[in-house]
């Protein structure tokens, strides 16, 4: 047997997929060898382009003698090129008797149609050797005769019932292979495209968040720069209302009045959507975060800033979080707050804060007792300027549950929020325990 196969045109695998990739090699090796023990033939299974992927048990006669002979080594290519050529006309296993006086068969591997390798067995006879053909063999070739005839004595003799018998459980073995080799195909055909779809995916994610960079930069530039401008036009109609005032008519100072709120609700908006944009360009500085201490310093913020309303903190447990001080401080604050904002000022406002510590997050709740919400326009709470509750009826821009959202998913964490109208709402988030 020799490493010289005629290579298969006809088919079309996945590109660089070869026979090698679809085997165990040191399990088949190990199998070669099982076999050469039991049987006592020579065994390998040689690929297309002539690759020895396991063998065992070759005669000295061949890889002492014949193969290191030039004029036998040709007939040795002989014999593998008939036999390989047998293999692609389609014939389920062939036999050959080479000129250097040894039978050789072989069994084709076919996976999924295509002809991958071939299963050699031989370098026996049919018959008892001829004597005086290798002693003139030795003589032509300059074999040491004695030598030579002693690795023919070690050549076994297989009847032709026992040939047929041995070829064909080579047969079946090499259509296991066939089968085994077809499911690792798959196998590996199915990686190459998931690693080809996130390849793609890869790259589209890069693209995207490099426009959404591009978007956010012009944004945010854009906001900053309206600023100046919405500022000119405030001014300039403060000094037209305090300096020529007496000249302007009631519905005159109404409309002058109407400039000056929209130039200022224009300028609140801006300083929302820039902080909203400051979250995502903010560089993130992780540590523990005593959420206890956060709510109640957000809190009292809070309280601060409203000194004609009656608050009211329920604390619960808060296990501490890992995160950003600042950012997780933004999101307690805004959740406050968008409590504050939806209870009735005309009582005392109560606001339950809590959480629980599991196996792979912290989960955390802000809950208030004010108007609640509809649930069927749940999805709209934490998108950028999207209201569930009339325009004009609640004061702010809708911005501060975008930024909760956004600074939590900055975290790896999620939101979600539960309402039902008149009986208040309660708003989660979850932050994943981090180095875990």
């Amino acid at each position: 047997m020799d490493t010289v196969i005629r290579e298969d045109k006809t088919c079309a695998l996945p590109a660089g997929i070869r026979f090698v990739d679809l085997v165990d090699v040191a399990a088949l090796q190990a199998l070669m060898d099982s076999f050469h023990k039991v049987i006592g033939i020579a065994n390998a299974i040689i690929d297309l382009d002539g690759v020895v992927i396991a063998q065992a048990g070759w005669q000295d006669l061949c890889t002492r003698f014949h193969r290191v002979n030039a004029q036998t080594r040709r007939r040795c290519v002989e014999s593998d090129t008939s036999l390989a050529g047998s293999m692609t006309r389609g014939e389920h296993f062939a036999a050959y008797r080479c000129l250097n006086g040894l039978v050789d068969t072989a069994s084709p591997v076919i996976v999924g149609g295509c002809h991958m390798a071939n299963v050699f067995t031989g370098q026996f006879f049919v018959a008892p050797p001829e004597l005086d053909f290798f002693r003139r063999q030795a003589r032509e070739f300059g074999f040491d005769e004695s030598a030579y005839l002693e690795a023919v004595a070690r050549v076994p003799v297989m009847s032709p019932e026992r040939v047929e018998a041995v070829t064909g459980v080579y047969a079946q073995f090499a259509q296991i292979l066939a089968a085994n080799g077809m499911d690792r195909l798959r196998q590996l055909t199915a990686e190459r495209e998931l690693e080809e779809a996130n390849r793609r995916l890869e790259l589209r994610t890069r693209q995207l968040e490099a426009a959404n960079k591009e978007l956010e930069d012009f944004s945010y530039s854009m906001s900053h720069d309206m600023r100046t401008p919405l500022r000119a036009i405030d001014g300039f109609a403060k000094i037209l209302a305090d300096e020529h005032g007496a000249q302007l008519d009631a519905e005159g100072k109404r409309l002058l009045g109407v400039v000056r709120d929209n130039a200022r609700r224009m300028g609140r908006l801006i300083d929302d959507i820039l902080r909203f944009l400051r979250v995502g360009r903010r560089k993130m500085e992780d540590g523990v975060v005593d959420m206890a201490r956060l709510a109640r310093d957000a809190f009292e913020e809070l309280r601060a800033g409203a000194p004609t309303r009656r608050l009211r903190l329920e604390l619960c447990a808060l296990p501490p979080a890992s995160g950003d001080y600042e950012m997780l401080r933004l999101v307690m604050l805004n959740l406050l707050a968008n409590a504050l904002k939806f209870s009735p000022a005309d009582r005392e406002t109560v606001i339950e804060v809590g959480g629980a510590a599991e196996v792979e997050q912290n989960t955390y709740y802000v809950r208030d007792r004010g108007v609640g919400f509809d649930m069927q326009y749940v999805d709209k709470l934490f998108k950028v300027f999207e209201r569930v509750h009339a325009t004009g009826q609640y004061e702010g821009s809708g911005i501060g549950l975008a930024i909760v959202k956004r600074i939590v998913e900055r975290h790896g964490g999620r939101v979600w929020a539960e309402g039902r109208v008149g009986a208040g709402a309660t708003f989660h988030f979850a932050l994943p325990h981090k180095g875990e």
